[in-house]
């Protein structure tokens, strides 16, 4: 005959609530973690300067400043695509690329400006501009990435 099947018990229930949410809360921590990480890196040099008294107050405001950069650059970026119908060919994806990449400058300028939380100087910004575009082109390439294994793996099923 068959094997029997095992009734499910509370705990499984709660042992996979607790997998599941800790999958969660790794999947929304990593981008943030390593955010903060890079951008402590680059507070290092003297041209950056995160204004916080600890590593508390350091984290709120590198906190703030990540939240604001995905919600701003998240509006920009699908103005950009819808508006100016970039994504066509290769010449789409370097434009867009420049564009963005004047855009993260500008808005590391005004944000530095707007909030006095990050002190910016010299080849701050740079820096600053320069990672949020690095991240923003990794964005990109997971995305890639990701559509083709996923298209991959459809086709094999």
């Amino acid at each position: 005959m068959g094997k029997k099947k095992q009734k499910e018990t509370i705990g499984d229930h709660i042992f996979a609530i607790i997998v599941v949410g800790l999958m969660i809360a790794l999947i929304l921590c990593t981008p943030f973690i390593i955010f903060y990480g890079i951008l402590h890196l680059i507070s290092l040099t003297p041209d950056v300067t995160i204004n916080a008294t600890g590593t508390w107050a350091s984290l709120k405001i590198i906190f703030q400043f990540f939240l604001t950069t995905v919600v701003v650059t998240g509006i920009f970026d699908t103005i950009l695509v819808k508006v100016l119908d970039l994504r066509k060919g290769i010449w789409g994806y370097i434009s867009e690329s420049l564009l963005m990449m004047a855009f993260f400058y500008l808005y590391v300028l005004v944000y530095s400006m707007l909030f006095g939380n990050l002190t910016l100087q010299n080849y701050g910004y740079l820096y600053t501009s320069i990672f949020l575009f690095i991240m923003y082109l990794l964005i990109h390439i997971f995305y890639w990435l990701s559509k083709f294994l996923y298209e991959k793996m459809v086709k094999k099923s």
